[in-house]
């Protein structure tokens, strides 16, 4: 062989490798039409899954490592495909500190101090390509946790051992030691350090061109070697967000920082530096808008648009309502139906992210860490009832994306607000996705929702995927939406779910046969105007077969619809709001505490 030959079979081999690298990094474009299943490897499935092998009880409270493994994660991938899920989240991979300390192990993986070796408790490298060759061979894609903010030391802040570090082993390398303890400081949130006196998480110069060619060449290699298809940035609000532009460019995927701000005007910062963020603005709104019939639905309503305005795209920012850094949504109720209510709403927009163990309605606060309890604990129950609503949900917005046009890039929108209720539309007409929501809880009666601007035509067909009820658009132009037992409904034209494996559709032209709401509409003269008024009668959805899901009919319908109603159940008229925009809810209510803002609920402790 020729050395021209040589040199040009080899320039061949390598175009071919840059040709199939980048058809295996997956873009935004492309994540925006994932779902992601959140786990932390360490407590997801114990050691490799094997039916024979009896776990210990893990000590949730101690901080401890209990167990947990890639080849677990392997094992269980049926359960996440089980709710329709076509991604993964995992924890950080690489070597920790290895100490037992006053605050725990290091198994949650953000105190990093090799990032070219791997955490060994974890597995082998072998484990890791396993798992992640078995992620790409069921058509899945897999997120890698990673840290650029800092690296762990078991000790204080101001007698560091460098030299244990890689490739990061020296004091240069590092700001000068000083605690993050000021959220509206963005100098001390980004240059100061996390952690504590028993655990300091010493903080990278990352505005340094240096440390900034040491991460690009990292990330690089960690996802060239590893085929990994997008990223999750831990503690990304503490890094100054010019650092995130050209490090991502050097992944050559996408990326989602975590921001903990109840501001998107500021969060959003991060977004538009890096591509995503976890959307902790409408978490906080979210939960507090549905952990209770308390709950402001116009806080929630402000931040929805609000972000619209501050944020570039809201359609590729991770929607949540658990993860391992806040209180378990069962923590402030074990209301069921609120429980459907803010996973239906983690559907409607961005790309949905479900926590392990959120699907089993698991209980758990941050202190001492009981929102990290193993999912093997609890068990893997496919039959649970949001085991099944997420499911339901998942494979539902599969099917809207593959037959609604452009789907994901309709930035979702509020058409319908009162005190306890909101209806949203997301998608382009003809094809939109109707989701109604309330806060009323399972114990609320019937109430009937009479909803404009939802962009159908009279005579509309809709179809409510989660209960196959069958409504109509009325002459008038009203989706009257009946409500019971606080559950949400979400509703879709029912000539495009024909084909589809939804309420026994199939190739039928019509679903088969669930309830129906019939409106009538007479005029009358009302303080001297003639106004036309709706009556509904509604046949009932027939009951659930599973005892005490609260989506079951209750025993006899209400036994006289309210007629013309715009009120929910204790609701009121939609309220206009005139909060300017360009602040979130949180702020406009002076509720973005400091414990929100700027990873300060990080301080007492690294686990986070």
């Amino acid at each position: 062989m020729t050395p021209f030959a040589a040199r040009l079979i080899l320039s061949s081999l390598v175009a071919l490798f840059c040709l199939f690298g980048t058809a295996r990094a997956a873009t935004a474009a492309q994540w925006r039409q994932r779902s992601i299943f959140q786990v932390v490897t360490d407590r997801f499935v114990y050691r490799d899954g094997s039916d024979d092998i009896l776990p210990p009880l893990c000590a949730v409270e101690n901080g401890l490592y209990c167990g947990g493994t890639w080849q677990g994660i392997k094992s269980k991938l049926d359960y996440i495909q089980g709710m329709n899920f076509d991604a993964i989240w995992i924890s950080p991979v690489v070597a920790q500190l290895p100490q037992s300390t006053g605050d725990g192990e290091a198994y949650t993986g953000y105190w990093q101090q090799d990032l070219y070796s791997l955490n060994p408790k974890f597995g082998t490298a072998k484990d890791l390509k396993d798992l992640i060759d078995e992620v790409h061979a069921r058509g899945m894609y897999l997120m890698l946790d990673i840290v650029v903010n800092h690296m762990g030391y078991a000790g204080t802040g101001w007698d560091v051992d460098y030299s244990v570090l890689s490739p990061f082993n020296d004091q240069k390398y590092f700001h000068q030691y000083c605690p993050v303890n000021d959220p509206h400081n963005i100098t001390n949130t980004e240059e100061c350090w996390l952690g504590d006196s028993l655990v300091t998480l010493a903080d990278l110069r990352t505005e340094d061109e240096d440390v900034q060619a040491m991460f690009g060449d990292w990330i690089s290699e960690m996802v060239s070697n590893y085929s990994i298809d997008g990223l999750r940035i831990d503690t990304a609000l503490n890094v100054q967000s010019s650092f995130f532009p050209n490090f991502v460019d050097e992944a050559g995927v996408f990326a989602m920082g975590e921001t903990m701000h109840g501001d998107n005007s500021y969060a959003c910062q991060w977004a538009d530096a890096m591509g995503s963020i976890l959307n902790y603005p409408i978490y906080y709104t979210l939960t507090r808008a549905f952990q209770s019939c308390e709950g402001s639905i116009g806080d929630l309503v402000a931040t929805i648009n609000s972000a619209k305005t501050n944020c570039r795209d809201t359609t590729v920012l991770g929607s949540f309502s658990e993860n391992h850094d806040v209180p378990r949504f069962a923590n402030y109720t074990d209301d069921l139906s609120l429980a459907k209510n803010i996973i239906a709403f983690n559907f409607a927009d961005g790309i949905p992210i479900i926590y392990q163990g959120q699907e089993q309605h698991m209980n758990g606060d941050v202190s001492p860490y009981m929102n990290r309890a193993p999912l093997w604990e609890t068990g893997f129950n496919t039959d649970a009832p949001l085991y099944q609503h997420i499911a339901t949900l998942n494979a539902f917005r599969q099917h809207i994306i593959k037959h609604s046009k452009n789907y994901t890039q309709y930035m979702n929108e509020v058409v319908y607000e009162n005190l306890h209720s909101l209806a949203m539309r997301k998608g382009f007409d003809g094809s939109q996705v109707i989701t109604v929501l309330n806060n009323n809880g399972v114990t609320a009666e019937y109430f009937l929702l009479e909803i404009t601007g939802h962009g159908f035509a009279p005579g509309t067909k809709l179809t409510e995927v989660l209960t196959c009820a069958s409504i109509t658009i009325n002459e008038t132009g009203y989706l009257n939406v009946p409500m019971f037992a606080g559950t949400p409904k979400v509703l879709y034209p029912t000539k495009l779910l024909r084909e589809s494996s939804f309420c026994g559709m199939n190739d039928a032209s019509e679903p088969l046969p669930s309830s129906t709401t019939i409106t009538q509409t007479s005029t009358m003269i009302i303080n001297g105007h003639p106004t036309v008024v709706s009556t509904a009668k509604v046949i009932p959805i027939p009951a659930a077969t599973t005892p005490g899901d609260p989506d079951s009919t209750p025993d006899a319908p209400h036994p006289h619809p309210p007629k013309g109603s715009h009120r929910a159940l204790g609701g009121a008229e939609t309220v206009e709001r005139s909060i300017p925009m360009m602040i979130s809810a949180a702020v406009a209510a002076g509720v973005a505490s400091a414990g929100y803002l700027a990873g300060a609920d990080l301080l007492d402790s690294g686990h986070a």
